[in-house]
């Protein structure tokens, strides 16, 4: 959730349109930028209670955990939008 927020806050606050699940279709479409702007700001809410709020936990693995999650989900995000905008995530020869 954290990971994902920050594209959604930099499309939105830069005026850009960027795919949202809320758009036509469903995670291709483009959202507005205010769009992205409080589904960025849902993201990072749900994302501190994820992670702040429920349950207890030691720091140095809950460190690690988010930031392997982070650097999972950054790449996965790498591709999928990649290959939105026409670009092969992995070129092979």
């Amino acid at each position: 959730m954290l990971s994902n927020a920050v594209p959604h806050l930099c499309s939105g606050l830069t005026g850009h349109a960027f795919p949202t699940p809320f758009a036509k279709p469903r995670a291709r479409g483009l959202s507005s930028a205010p769009v992205n702007v409080l589904w960025g700001w849902i993201n990072l809410v749900l994302g501190y209670v994820f992670l702040c709020r429920i349950g207890n936990f030691d720091i140095r693995i809950a460190a690690a955990a988010f930031g392997f999650g982070m650097l999972a989900m950054a790449l996965f995000l790498a591709v999928h939008f990649g290959r939105l905008q026409g670009v092969n995530p992995v070129q092979r020869r």
